[in-house]
């Protein structure tokens, strides 16, 4: 608390001291708890504090310390400061977006009773792409991928990479995301691996509403040059999952990074943004990662067509979703 002490010392230019909480007080916290914080009592602008030392940063994602914050606060009768050595910035986001006070020392303070909040962080640093609580394009692929192709669980990090083919720093940032949403947990110290909290159709229920759908761009063309690398998609793929008819105008998918190439190779030609026979969707992940035949998976496609106001699409994306086989 050393750091804490010199942090706060320098911001308000006050002695600060930071005192081990008494046995009386620190026997009336659970045993969960106790192996969760180091517990600190102090004063910060003439208000007392329960300063609670988080010594890692994994254990608990934000909706877990605003539970723990509220039954420290019943139990020890005073506001809780969460002290962290590590954040990520999109960490930080979240404890303010939950109202949690903490401390980074020689980075940020945020404390809402006083009405306090001062950050030495650089705006521009790069941040993760969360928003709303909605899942980043690789963080949902994950999800689909263990739901669909191969479990994810008990699984090195570095593996997970190579099976996702995402770089170590990607996956990194996946898992501290899926964290941080509180959908897994992570196991180990050194030799780390992921368990999900929640399985098959109950985790696609408790995560569908943070999914977005995988369709960043369409376009449109009278005829595709390259059709091995395309998946169907969209209403001609659940024409071939249910008892749909087929549509006239046939769907396509191609990931992002395949689509560019194959513009960068000129392999494209005739595409247009607005007219054409086939309609070509460029996803934000390669949906042939996913796929196990030349359809794209059944997870994604009810994402993808989960706005289509046609009640004979909803039926049979419901229908699709109910004989689904979970792994």
């Amino acid at each position: 608390m050393r750091e804490l002490s010199a942090y706060l010392d320098d911001c308000f230019g006050a002695a600060f001291k930071a005192i081990p909480i008494g046995k009386q007080e620190l026997g009336t916290i659970p045993l969960y708890l106790k192996g969760n914080f180091t517990f600190y009592t102090g004063s910060l602008n003439k208000q007392s504090f329960i300063w609670a030392n988080v010594p890692d940063t994994n254990s608990s994602s934000p909706f877990q310390l605003e539970k723990q914050s509220f039954k420290l606060k019943q139990l020890l009768k005073s506001p809780i400061v969460f002290v962290f050595d590590q954040l990520d910035s999109w960490q930080r986001k979240r404890l303010i977006e939950r109202n949690l006070a903490f401390v980074q020392p020689g980075k940020q303070i945020y404390i809402p009773e006083l009405f306090l909040q001062l950050s030495d962080i650089n705006r521009s640093e790069n941040l993760p792409s969360i928003d709303n609580d909605k899942l980043s394009a690789p963080a949902q692929f994950a999800v689909l991928y263990h739901l669909q192709v191969n479990n994810l669980e008990h699984k090195l990090f570095q593996e997970i990479a190579g099976l996702l083919e995402y770089s170590s720093m990607t996956v990194t940032r996946v898992i501290k995301e899926l964290s941080l949403l509180d959908l897994i947990s992570i196991e180990g110290t050194k030799e780390k691996s992921i368990q999900f909290k929640m399985k098959g159709r109950a985790l696609w229920q408790q995560v569908m509403p943070l999914m977005n759908s995988p369709v960043r761009e369409v376009w449109y063309s009278d005829k595709i040059n390259t059709p091995r690398i395309f998946m169907v998609a969209g209403e001609s793929a659940l024409s071939e999952y249910s008892m749909l008819a087929s549509p006239q105008q046939k769907t396509f998918a191609i990931g992002k990074d395949q689509f560019r190439k194959l513009k960068f190779e000129g392999s494209i030609k005739g595409f247009d943004k607005k007219y054409g026979d086939e309609k070509i969707e460029v996803w934000h992940y390669d949906p042939q990662l996913l796929a196990k035949k030349k359809q794209v998976d059944k997870l994604s496609l009810v994402l993808s067509m989960s706005m289509e106001n046609d009640e004979r699409v909803d039926a049979a994306l419901n229908e699709l979703i109910n004989k689904f086989q979970w792994l």
